[in-house]
């Protein structure tokens, strides 16, 4: 009975692909003599990250997706001996796969994002995923995908 209601109940989680967003915190002096021409301390990197989530629906597929993220934090010193930080920023899009020979937390997707540092996480978000902030116009592909509209698709 076990095995049939664990079979039954897989069936019912479908793939999602979520988009994630990592924020780039790099801290401490370099080593002077570390320094060379490739050395900048004037901007501040961003990746967006695609991961793969199996999910009852999209609001759970965001809510896992936002734990897998922050469990692939991590922290390094880079070759000018300042610590690197990659912190978990917020989860940006998420959409329905139909495939179902993948594996939950498989990266699909990935890009960096080279930005000025005094730019917040907010002007980031409006300027790179303009879709997310509400507008006048509606964008109808964003819609299908946002986690708010879903949420109300999955009530009925």
């Amino acid at each position: 009975m076990k095995k049939r209601l664990r079979k039954k109940m897989s069936k019912e989680w479908e793939w999602y692909a979520v988009k994630v967003l990592y924020e780039c915190n790099i801290s401490g002096n370099p080593s002077p003599e570390t320094i060379d021409e490739n050395y900048s301390n004037t901007h501040k990197t961003f990746e967006e990250s695609i991961i793969l989530i199996k999910a009852p629906s999209f609001d759970q597929a965001y809510g896992i997706a936002e734990i897998e993220a922050k469990k692939a934090e991590i922290d390094y010193l880079n070759p000018y001996n300042e610590m690197v930080e990659w912190k978990f920023v917020e989860s940006i899009d998420c959409f329905n796969l139909f495939d179902e020979k993948l594996e939950s937390g498989t990266e699909l997707y990935s890009r960096y994002l080279r930005v000025p540092k005094d730019i917040s996480n907010e002007k980031v978000i409006s300027r790179y995923y303009p879709e997310t902030v509400a507008e006048e116009e509606v964008d109808y592909n964003y819609i299908l995908r946002n986690k708010d509209f879903n949420l109300r698709a999955n009530l009925n």
